[in-house]
Order: structure tokens, then sequence, then C-alpha cells
């Protein structure tokens, strides 16, 4: 068999040639380290808690994609059309361009290098579903892939994700498809996914929050008045539609909104006269899929429209459960938020994550070691 010794025993120059060539190649250790999920960017990845190496690696290749899809949707022109179906018209949103800007920026800061003065809180990521809402849901409703705790910069990743497409995979595939590359929902990938987790982080995604107050103003025409104020972003639903209802053995009053996932159901957000101007700037969905698009836009030139959201009038759809259910493929459970509250018990803060070069450098991929081994074999350095 082969030997280090044998290896060791040639001159150095053509030693270290050889070892220095191998590791180099493109599945060695130091290609690698030069991908994208090697790169020191100024927020960190932190906890791990239930992931393994493989899962922490699509983790972190997702983190790099999404970074990708935000660069892509800077500098929004909320007259273009894809602006005006994920947000809704210009006039419509006037008072909230600053607020869906804002948003986009600050996520983009999530590709920042080590050493910008401008840094995002780290993000704490995890696999155990330490809320137990991996198995919510079911083919038809679906079920969440990610799931947000807290509001916070904080994630849960179900096992559905590492079943997800790196981005440019999927783009280059989708765009390849003449009768299909119009379709936005086959380029959902796991950027997206995690563009919508960051979306819900209170230090990103900023949403107009309405209450209900007593009214306190002499003479008052109406009891209540409406207070305006920001809070983080959540899931928008559909207004103006009939609630779903569970099914149960007996009768029941339990509503089931019907809640903003899926390029359907966002783009109605920015249609429906139901909706209010700001619902669709307050769904991260919406926010996730717009960089999505712009990201095939710059990469293919040509935006993917489909569904078009031209129904004549509103009544078209608020009678149409088929519509609302929304797109056939669900990348979360439309029956539920996917923000949920950190549960007693449930640790916020991660610990720090084995880098990923020491990860690679526990591995000799076959490859590499085949290349030495065809070199030597040439020589005749080996031994039997």
């Amino acid at each position: 068999m082969l030997t280090v010794q044998k290896l060791l025993s040639l001159p150095v120059f053509l030693s270290a040639t050889l070892i220095a060539h191998a590791l180099a190649a493109p599945q060695g250790f130091i290609d690698e380290d030069k991908k994208d999920s090697n790169l020191d960017y100024a927020a960190a990845l932190t906890g791990g808690e239930g992931c393994g190496d493989k899962e922490l690696k699509a983790i972190r290749e997702g983190f790099d994609e999404m970074n990708k899809i935000f660069q892509a949707a800077l500098n929004p022109d909320f007259t273009r059309e894809a602006e005006v179906e994920f947000f809704g018209p210009p006039d419509r949103i006037s008072n909230y361009t600053a607020m869906i800007e804002g948003n986009l920026r600050r996520a983009a800061q999530y590709g920042n290098r080590e050493g910008n003065a401008t840094k995002n809180p780290d993000i704490h990521v995890r696999c155990d579903d330490p809320n137990g809402m991996c198995d919510e849901g079911d083919k038809k409703k679906g079920k969440h892939y990610v799931y947000n705790i807290g509001n916070e910069p904080h994630i849960n990743f179900c096992n559905k994700y590492f079943d997800m497409d790196p981005l440019d995979d999927k783009v280059d595939e989708e765009a390849d498809e003449d009768q299909t590359k119009n379709d936005l929902l086959n380029y959902y990938n796991r950027a997206t996914a995690w563009a919508r987790m960051v979306m819900h982080f209170s230090g990103v995604g900023t949403a107009v929050v309405v209450q209900a107050v007593a009214n306190t103003q002499p003479n008052a025409t109406s009891e209540w008045s409406l207070n305006f104020s920001e809070g983080p972003m959540n899931t928008s639903v559909l207004a103006g539609v009939k609630d779903a209802h569970p099914e149960t053995n007996g009768p029941n009053n339990i509503r089931i909104l019907k809640h903003a996932f899926g390029v359907t159901r966002a783009k109605l957000l920015a249609t429906l006269s139901t909706q209010t101007a700001y619902d669709a700037a307050n769904n991260a969905e919406n926010y996730a899929l717009y960089a999505q698009a712009r990201y095939v836009m710059q990469k293919k030139n040509f935006y993917p429209n489909m569904p078009i959201m031209n129904f004549g009038n509103d009544m078209a759809v608020l009678t149409n459960e088929g519509i609302q259910d929304g797109d056939r493929k669900k990348f979360a459970c439309f029956e539920m938020s996917d923000v949920v509250q950190r549960r007693q018990g449930t640790n916020e803060m991660g610990g720090a994550l084995p880098s990923s070069a020491s990860a690679t450098s526990r591995i000799w991929h076959s490859q590499t070691f085949a290349l030495i081994w065809l070199i030597l074999s040439c020589l005749g350095i080996f031994a039997l």
C-alpha cells in the first residue's frame, strides 16, 4: 500500500509540489477554504444545537447565498413591475417606501465583512426543534422548513431545509426550462428561506404596528382611535376572505387565518383592496421573494413574473378559495406564523460554532488521495 514514508522519501521539491497540487485541486482543502462559506463576515453564526457537520455546512452556504440575493435587492425602483407586484403601486405605498428600503438595506448588511463598522447581530442557528414546530402541518397545508424564535436573531432549521437546492443550482436549472422559467415559485431555494427568516429579526425587519386605543379626545365621534407605531416584522394574513377551520370531531369556532406565504398570497397582499397599504411591506415573505426575483433578473436578465394577479375585480379572489389556498408547493405551514415565542429553558445565546475550515481539514477527499496515488504509481513509488 501507499506509505507516508515513500511519499516523504521523494526529493523535497517534488513531494511538496505533489502535495500542494493535490490540496489545491477542485475537491481539495485549499479550494474549499476559498468558498463563500468560509468568508469572514462581521456577524457570526453561533449555536448549532442538534446540527451535524453536514447540516452546518448547508446552513452556512444558505447564509452566503442569502447575502447574494439581498445585495441584488438593493436600490428598489418602486415603479418597476417586481416592486409593484410585491409591495404595491407607488401611490399606494408612498408612506412606506422608506421603511421598505431600510429593511432591505439592513438585511443586506449581513454581507458586510469582518472589520466593517456596521455589524448586524450574530445569528443563533439550531436543528433541535425546541418548539416542536417542524412536524406541524401536512402535505396540503405545508410544513415549516425553518422558523424564527421570538423575533430574535435565532433560527431553527427543520429537516426539510436540508433538502432545498443551492441558490445558483436552482436558478440555472429553472432558467433553462422554457415552459416554466417565468414561474417564480420554481426558484424558491434555501437562500429564499434564509431571507424570510432574517426579515423577522427585530434589528432588521421593521413593520407598521396598529393598535386600537380608547379615544380620549373631547367631542370624539368614535370610542376608539388607531395608534400607529413600529415593531418587528411577522407574517401578514389575507383580509376579507373566509377563514379556514380545523377538522375536529365536533363543531368548532376556531379561526385559522390565511398567512401570506408563497408567491400567490404575497402578491395578493399588494393587490387586493381589502388589504391595508402596509400589509405587503409588513410581510417577511414578500421581501424574500422580491430579493429572489431581483437575483434572477441580475443573473438571467428577465423577471419571472408568474403568477400574474390580474383577476378583473377583487370578488374573483375573495370568493375563490382555490386561489386563496396559494401555491401548489409550500415552504411553510400556511395555517400558522413562522415566528414563535422562545420557550422557557431554551437558551437565547449560542456558543461559537467550529470553523468550517477546521471541519474541512478532518476530511481527506478520495479524489485527492487518488491523484497522489496515480502520480506515485507512475513513478513506481508504492509498496505492494
